[in-house]
């Protein structure tokens, strides 16, 4: 399907050289409004609460494959059209005090040190069991910090608490007590698009569109991404198209764009309705075959049974005993009764 044509893009370029002096190759993408920006930064935070699109991160960025089951251990979502509040997302692997703390960034937080030192502290002091805390094998749970930026700017804020922390020294016997403590980190920057586009979880498919510069690429980009996703995916796909990117393409991109989910979900309705007249047409002819199969066996026992009376009335001819009829017959002696006085 051809969502934006050369004529297009003929078009856009003349409006371009008419406005500026400076011509570009390709039709730019307008900025987000504050709206769409917010609800932007939304989408990455309604994914990773998103359990299997969770396991795909891990895997994708860390080459971890997460054995255990997971459950969300706040109880903040993201609605459909990410119009609602969220909160942090923390995962709490199930029967194990160890949970994963993730933060996203779309923009450079110097305090981004101290406020996942906060968030750590806190569920530190929610999930410490203080009934078993002053027995001697008890553990304190273990959190995993994650900070994942999807900003343009370069981050160069070091991924560690202690960096942040003032510095001073008092003397080899007196230990100043730095926290140490690493927070993971994926930065959008140190990944290409291709390269992004390689891996399988949405939120990398999330990124590589956000490293598109125009409405030509990005009209690609998705095409890629469309093809990529799986049907749970596509959803995702569709709400960013519509919630996040109506307001920054062209209404004819637009419009291409979302015929592309109609047409798949007509396919799909048609592929459905196909299967059910198939399963419709098997099920008649299995009903056909049953008929014909009951059809046969209560033939053969009309057949039997009508040879049993033959043989009981040729016995009764004989002044044979009931019983020994019935015996031979398998007939009860009232109807050979019926048959010896009709």
């Amino acid at each position: 399907m051809v969502l934006f044509t050369y004529t297009d893009y003929l078009r856009c370029k003349e409006i371009l050289q008419n406005n500026s002096n400076i011509l570009d190759d390709s039709f730019p993408l307008l900025s987000l409004p504050n709206k769409a920006h917010h609800s932007h930064d939304k989408v990455y935070r309604d994914l990773l609460n998103d359990k299997k699109e969770f396991h795909l991160f891990l895997k994708d960025f860390f080459s971890y494959t997460l054995k255990y089951n997971i459950e969300k251990y706040n109880r903040n979502f993201v609605t459909r059209d990410y119009s609602d509040k969220y909160s942090d997302i923390v995962f709490k692997l199930n029967n194990y005090p160890t949970y994963i703390l993730l933060e996203h960034q779309s923009s450079k937080d110097n305090s981004i040190a101290y406020r996942l030192y906060k968030y750590y502290n806190l569920i530190l002091e929610d999930s410490v069991d203080t009934n078993k805390l002053h027995t001697k094998d008890y553990k304190i749970p273990l959190i995993t910090p994650i900070l994942l930026y999807t900003g343009n700017k370069p981050w160069d804020l070091v991924p560690n608490f202690e960096h942040h922390q003032f510095d001073f020294n008092y003397n080899n016997n007196l230990n100043n007590g730095k926290l140490s403590l690493t927070y993971n980190f994926i930065n959008i920057n140190d990944f290409s698009k291709e390269e992004l586009l390689e891996k399988h979880s949405m939120v990398a498919y999330v990124m590589a569109i956000d490293k598109c510069s125009s409405v030509l690429e990005l009209t690609d980009t998705i095409n890629i991404v469309f093809n990529l996703c799986n049907t749970r995916q596509k959803d995702y796909l569709y709400r960013i198209i519509v919630y996040i990117l109506q307001p920054i393409i062209p209404k004819e991109i637009y419009d291409g764009l979302i015929k592309k989910f109609n047409k798949e979900e007509d396919m799909y309705m048609e592929e459905l309705i196909e299967r059910m007249k198939a399963d419709m047409k098997y099920r008649r002819k299995q009903a056909i075959r049953e008929g014909r199969r009951k059809g046969r066996q209560q033939g053969i026992k009309e057949g039997m049974l009508q040879r049993s009376i033959e043989t009981a009335k040729k016995m009764l001819e004989r002044n044979m005993l009931v019983e020994d009829i019935s015996d031979i017959t398998g007939l009860s002696i009232e109807e050979i009764n019926k048959l010896k006085f009709a």
